[in-house]
């Protein structure tokens, strides 16, 4: 009959046929996300790995580092070292690691603060003395205590942090093995110390960098198993 259209269907009865099929239909719509996805600024590797999760499969961590040495960082200054597996700091002090990334996960599974007014864990960071980046601080010396997200620009913290959170009464900063995760993606920061977001921040300053951390005044602090990963 004129003017009717064949559907073509697949035929499951045929094995042969219907693997090739799918198996060029799973191409296509890789192909399309890989293709959409680099539109949007990632590279090849990032614009593969996210293709890949949607058929559940992984690329691994960005970076990890469980700091049985120092071989991954750079130390700006302080008396960072290992202590047991741990890395460790008293007095002042900023170690980073450098990498031109935009967005990403990092998570510290251990943070010790034993004393003094806190520790900072940097993000964006653009690496030497004159870097710009931003941090998340674990501050009790701020006021009654915050959790606060400050700007660097050229080495220099400013004054004003752009964003802070009063921790709630009676939180114990010492002596606690915390976690730390910070999110970061596009021009949204969310920290979160053992599993709660504790601040968030927005800023399009920056849009890429390494990691790092930091201490100030008398503060002894150590940290164990860092991770960066895809957001």
């Amino acid at each position: 009959m004129k003017g009717v259209g064949v559907v073509k269907r697949l035929d499951w009865g045929k094995t042969g046929q219907s693997m090739t099929e799918i198996t060029i239909l799973l191409a296509l719509v890789a192909a399309v996300a890989i293709s959409g996805l680099m539109l949007t600024g990632e590279g090849t590797r990032d614009a593969l790995c996210r293709a890949a999760s949607a058929f559940g499969s992984t690329c691994g961590d960005l970076f990890r580092d469980d700091f049985s040495n120092l071989n991954n960082w750079t130390i700006q200054n302080g008396r960072w070292q290992i202590r047991e597996g741990r890395l460790c700091i008293d007095g002042p002090g900023r170690i980073y690691r450098s990498f031109d990334r935009s967005d990403y996960v990092i998570d510290v599974s251990l943070a010790r603060l034993t004393r003094g007014n806190g520790y900072g864990l940097f993000f964006r960071d653009s690496g030497g003395p004159k870097f710009n980046g931003y941090s998340f601080q674990y501050d009790p010396g701020y006021g009654r205590g915050a959790f606060i997200i400050r700007k660097w620009i050229n080495g220099n913290e400013l004054a004003v942090p752009i964003a802070r959170v009063e921790a709630p009464a009676g939180y114990d900063w010492y002596g606690s093995d915390r976690t730390v995760r910070l999110e970061v993606r596009g021009n949204t920061f969310v920290a979160s110390v053992d599993g709660q977001p504790v601040v968030q921040a927005r800023d399009s300053s920056f849009n890429q960098g390494g990691i790092g951390f930091r201490s100030w005044d008398a503060s002894s602090a150590c940290f164990d198993d860092v991770s960066v990963r895809r957001p």
